[in-house]
């Protein structure tokens, strides 16, 4: 069962409007996402979050309970931003894919946008990393992400079907990793227009 806390949409909500738990993991969650998860100690997310250092471990045991539970909670959010536009009426199978990139554009062009947390996080909780929890979070995002996908992609009833699917995650990824370093949001479209001519054949 997920934890209730993952569920919440924090992103819009002021910190001084949400209890200490809530306030703790949206501070992680906007340090860890602006600066990278090592870079931000607990110290800083206790400071800048206005709870009481008893508070935080009462409700986050370890540096690395939080980071699970940001990490599922960013999931959560992520997942919302990319099913919402395929699941909109009328639209043809193939379009239901295509709006996965749809969905990519307003992040894309926010000053906010900071890339996937789910990539920056395998970089810094590699193979050889000690953090259980924290890698089995990224492992579920990834395994989610393919099997949305594939749900996607099924519909069409290609003779590859997971040749396919590899191939728009690639181009969802790389749309990702282009938007950050280039600050290019037309990123999204070009790829969009990418996985419309691959699918189509």
């Amino acid at each position: 069962m997920r934890d209730e806390l993952e569920l919440m949409d924090l992103e819009g909500q002021s910190l001084s409007a949400l209890a200490p738990r809530e306030r703790i993991l949206k501070t992680a969650s906007d340090l860890f996402y602006r600066f990278s998860i090592h870079s931000v100690g607990v110290d800083r997310i206790i400071a800048e979050s206005g709870v009481a250092k008893m508070t935080f471990y009462k409700h986050f045991p370890s540096k690395a309970d939080l980071i699970a539970t940001y990490l599922r909670h960013k999931s959560v959010v992520w997942f919302q931003m990319l099913a919402t536009p395929t699941e909109r009426s009328g639209l043809s199978p193939l379009e239901r894919v295509l709006a996965i990139f749809d969905a990519l554009d307003e992040p894309f062009r926010a000053p906010s946008f900071r890339g996937c947390p789910f990539v920056k996080g395998l970089a810094e909780f590699g193979p050889d990393a000690n953090s259980p929890d924290v890698q089995a979070a990224i492992a579920a995002y990834f395994n989610g992400l393919h099997e949305f996908v594939a749900s996607l992609i099924e519909p069409l009833a290609l003779s590859k079907p997971e040749k396919a699917v590899v191939q728009i995650l690639s181009l969802i990824q790389g749309s990702i990793v282009i938007a950050q370093t280039t600050r290019d949001p037309a990123i999204a479209e070009t790829n969009r227009e990418a996985a419309r001519l691959l699918l189509a054949r």
